[in-house]
């Protein structure tokens, strides 16, 4: 009896050293798992924005399907979106082509009124897009950027301030034909 009396306690003292790590482990995995679905969300709001602007070809309203389409993808969360690109990829390499690119930046409060509250930096219009095959032999590769900023929640290191979730997605202009 007199060897128990001795062992009072020890499970508390166990209990509060284990502890703080159980809880930076909860931490850790609700944090990542925060980050991990807003990564997920922003990749498939680009990866639909992309598909709508293959199938909108070259109609002059094409841009504000994709931004609908990527408005869409992400709920209508727009508190930290910085911004939607929409560009001709390289047929071999997919990267930007330089000065062919369309920047949206959403500078009111309605993400779904693409006339009013989007500021518009406009270097391909959508009514150049090779949408057939022409004189090329190749129809043109459109991409969609989209840029988010996750904010950390708990602010714990190594948790604090944020980070950018930068996604991109090409495919070829596949327009509908109704023939």
């Amino acid at each position: 009896m007199r060897r128990r009396g001795h062992e009072r306690g020890a499970t508390l003292i166990e209990a509060s050293l284990v502890m703080p790590i159980m809880i930076m482990i909860m931490i850790g995995t609700m944090e990542l798992g925060l980050a991990f679905k807003d990564y997920l969300t922003v990749s498939f709001a680009g990866r639909e924005a992309a598909r709508v602007g293959a199938l909108a070809g070259n109609d002059s309203d094409a841009d504000c399907h994709i931004i609908t389409a990527a408005m869409d993808g992400l709920g209508g969360r727009t508190q930290n979106l910085v911004g939607i690109q929409i560009f001709q990829a390289d047929p071999d390499t997919g990267a930007r082509l330089i000065g062919k690119t369309n920047t949206w930046v959403l500078a009111g409060t309605d993400p779904y009124d693409c006339a009013n509250d989007w500021t518009i930096t406009e270097k391909w219009p959508a009514t150049t897009r090779e949408t057939a095959f022409g004189p090329t032999s190749e129809l043109d590769i459109i991409g969609v950027r989209i840029g988010y900023t996750h904010n950390w929640i708990t602010g714990f290191p190594p948790f604090n301030g944020s980070f950018m979730v930068d996604e991109q997605t090409i495919t070829r202009m596949e327009p509908e034909s109704f023939e």
